[in-house]
């Protein structure tokens, strides 16, 4: 239940209350500006931080989307460069932990090794100390790729750092991550 101050805050939703330097209404506020009447019982400075993080994920998403195209990559065909690459020298990785690190069966990883391996960004070597063992390792190709991929979408989330000066970004950071321990907390 919330209490008696919660819900006349809601009930009176005040997008520059919301965000105290805020100039202008996003598509938010006015979302909810038109529902908060209808939600009575929700604490809307919440629902409005929520909507805010879902609009942000789905626009990083959709950006990460159009870089990977250009590249011919999935997300899972990504991580598994990113796992070698930044594993740092020899740049390589066994896949049973390559598996581990992205959360997959040895199927699945094995289906995604093979098309990177096809695309000539990863290369599969005997382990020496064990023939019956593999090492997965990043080509020359594969840096390049990974890297310029890493590049592009930087730029595109730069849109972030541009919105916000350099105490604000230290600020949305310890924010988020106050938010995102309470979660890990409660999983």
């Amino acid at each position: 239940m919330l209490s008696d101050s919660s819900m006349s805050r809601q009930i009176e939703y005040n997008p520059r209350m919301a965000t105290k330097q805020a100039t202008q209404k996003d598509s938010v506020d006015k979302f909810m500006e038109t529902r908060a009447s209808e939600l009575p019982d929700i604490d809307l400075d919440v629902e409005a931080a929520v909507h805010r993080i879902q609009r942000i994920v789905k626009s990083v998403r959709r950006s990460m989307d159009e870089t990977l195209k250009d590249y011919d990559l999935s997300h899972g065909e990504w991580g598994i460069l990113g796992h070698l690459r930044l594993a740092g020298p020899p740049y390589r990785s066994s896949p049973g932990q390559l598996s581990k690190d992205e959360w997959l069966s040895s199927g699945a990883m094995t289906n995604r090794l093979d098309k990177l391996e096809e695309a000539g960004l990863v290369r599969r070597l005997p382990d020496p100390d064990d023939r019956r063992a593999l090492h997965v390792e990043l080509t020359d190709k594969g840096h390049k790729v990974w890297l310029e991929s890493v590049g592009v979408q930087a730029s595109k989330e730069a849109a972030i750092g541009a919105a916000l000066n350099r105490g604000e970004l230290k600020e949305l950071n310890s924010l988020l991550r106050k938010v995102l321990l309470e979660f890990e907390r409660s999983e």
